[in-house]
C-alpha cells in the first residue's frame, strides 16, 4: 500500500479476509485478488494489530476444519444458467452477512466467477441480485444491533471492529439507508422557480401615462392599439 491504514480502514478489510478463510478458501487465494491486501501486507497489519491477528488465527482454523469436513467428491460447478441456482444464491446472500464467494464456497452452485457473468448477461438476475444484496444490508444493521448489546467490557474491542465491518458493508449495499451521506448526484434536483416581482406604484404610474398619450392622440386624431395582455402593467 502507498500510505499506512488506520484501524477504521483496515478492520473491515480484514474481516472480509475472515469470512473467506472461514469459509475454507485458502489465503493465498484470497490475497491473490485485486480487492484484497498482498499477504505481506496482511501480515504487517497484523503485527500492527494483535486482535486482528486473534481473529484471522481463529478464520483459518475454522476454514481448515471446513475443508476437513468437505466430501473427497469431485463436482463439475454448473456454468449455464439456471433460474433455480440464481434463486439459491440471492436466497443465501439475503438470508445473513456472507459474501458471494463464502455462498459460491458451496460446490452445489456456481462459482463467483459464473455468478458475475450471470450478472452482465441477464438483467433480470441482476435486479435480483441487487434486491437480495439490500436485504443483506438490513440484516446485517440487525446483526449489528445485537453484537453490540451483547458486548461485554471483555469483548468490546471485538464487537466494535465486528460492528465497524458490518455498518461498512451495509453502507455499501444500501447507501441510500445506511451510508454517511446520500451523493448529490442521487438526489433529485429541487425545480428552478422564477419569481418576477411587480411594484404597484410603478404599475400605476405607467398607466397613468398611458391614458395620458392615448389621451393626446386621441386630440390628434390618432390612437393606440387595444393593450395586449402580455403587459405587465394592464
Amino acid at each position: 500500500m502507498s500510505r499506512k491504514r488506520v484501524w477504521g480502514e483496515v478492520a473491515p478489510v480484514v474481516e472480509e479476509v475472515c469470512l473467506r478463510l472461514e469459509a475454507g478458501e485458502p489465503l493465498a487465494v484470497v490475497c491473490r485478488e485485486a480487492e484484497m491486501p498482498h499477504e505481506s501486507t496482511l501480515r504487517a497489519w497484523l503485527r500492527r494489530y494483535p486482535d486482528l491477528k486473534a481473529r484471522v488465527d481463529a478464520a483459518r482454523a475454522a476454514g481448515l476444519a471446513v475443508q476437513a469436513a468437505r466430501p473427497l467428491v469431485i463436482r463439475v460447478r454448473p456454468v449455464v444458467f439456471d433460474a433455480a441456482l440464481a434463486d439459491a444464491v440471492c436466497e443465501r446472500l439475503a438470508a445473513g452477512s456472507q459474501g458471494l464467494e463464502a455462498v459460491c464456497a458451496d460446490r452445489d452452485l456456481p462459482s463467483s466467477a459464473t455468478v458475475y457473468r450471470w450478472l452482465a448477461d441477464y438483467p433480470d438476475f441482476a435486479t435480483q441480485y441487487g434486491e437480495a444484496r439490500r436485504i443483506q444490508a438490513h440484516r446485517m444493521f440487525d446483526e449489528a444491533r445485537a453484537i453490540a448489546k451483547a458486548a461485554t467490557a471483555k469483548s468490546v474491542a471485538v464487537a466494535k471492529l465486528r460492528i465497524d465491518t458490518l455498518k461498512w458493508q451495509a453502507a455499501k449495499l444500501a447507501p441510500r439507508v445506511y451510508g454517511a451521506r446520500v451523493e448529490r448526484d442521487l438526489e433529485p434536483e429541487a425545480p428552478v422557480i422564477n419569481v418576477e416581482i411587480v411594484k404597484f406604484g410603478d404599475a400605476h404610474r405607467l398607466q397613468k401615462e398611458v391614458d395620458d398619450l392615448r389621451a393626446r392622440l386621441a386630440a390628434a386624431g390618432l390612437e393606440l392599439p387595444p393593450p395586449s395582455v402580455e403587459e405587465p402593467y394592464v
